[in-house]
């Protein structure tokens, strides 16, 4: 039985800008390195045994602060990477409506792909593959995966057996956890866009 966390990066300076990120590699900013030290501190009674993560700063970042509470090294994925956004990548969403209307005004773009970006099928399938390697790799044991809100959805979405030309959007904010129990072939979700953790940083 293999529990994954699957986990959204803690908020980068991109997040903060409102400007769409793909492959781009913005940093965490302040309130981000704050949120996953939260995160790290909530996770250090699960009992996780390998940590995996996207090579992007802003999910090597909160992985590497998750590393240094867990004792455990970051394993990078580039499967976990988010979707490429082709030429969206740095745009507000008000920019891409007006430079690609067409693009931005599809029922769903993700099928397609923006312009000069990866189409929902190429994310389902390195999704896949990834999550289809930690359940062979870690039978008997938790793991938590650092990635994005689109490889986040693009996993859930495999897991639970979903068609992959038919995206489905998972919320999830920054550092959000979706726990999920993998026992015999059978899917669990146990929680989805947990962010308990966070807490107490809004109640001040």
């Amino acid at each position: 039985m293999t529990y994954l966390y699957l986990i959204r990066h803690a908020r980068s300076t991109w997040n903060a800008d409102g400007r769409m990120q793909g492959w781009a590699d913005a940093p965490l900013d302040e309130l981000g390195r704050r949120q996953a030290a939260a995160l790290a501190e909530r996770l250090k009674a699960e009992d996780i045994r390998a940590l995996y993560s996207s090579p992007l700063a802003r999910a090597r970042q909160t992985a590497e602060a998750i590393a240094a509470r867990l004792n455990l090294p970051v394993q990078l994925d580039d499967r976990w990477k988010e979707r490429n956004l082709g030429e969206w990548t740095g745009l507000t969403g008000s920019e891409a409506e007006e430079k690609f209307p067409e693009h931005w005004n599809d029922r769903d773009w993700r099928i397609a792909g923006p312009p000069g970006g990866e189409r929902q099928a190429e994310l389902a399938a390195r999704a896949a593959e990834a999550v289809s390697h930690i359940l062979s790799a870690h039978p008997n044991n938790r793991v938590a995966v650092v990635t994005h809100g689109g490889t986040l959805s693009a996993a859930l979405s495999h897991l639970l057996g979903l068609p992959p030309e038919n995206p489905v959007h998972f919320p999830a904010g920054n550092t959000a956890v979706a726990r999920v129990r993998v026992r015999d072939g059978h899917v669990h979700i146990l929680s989805l866009g947990d962010e308990l953790h966070l807490q107490a940083m809004r109640n001040v």
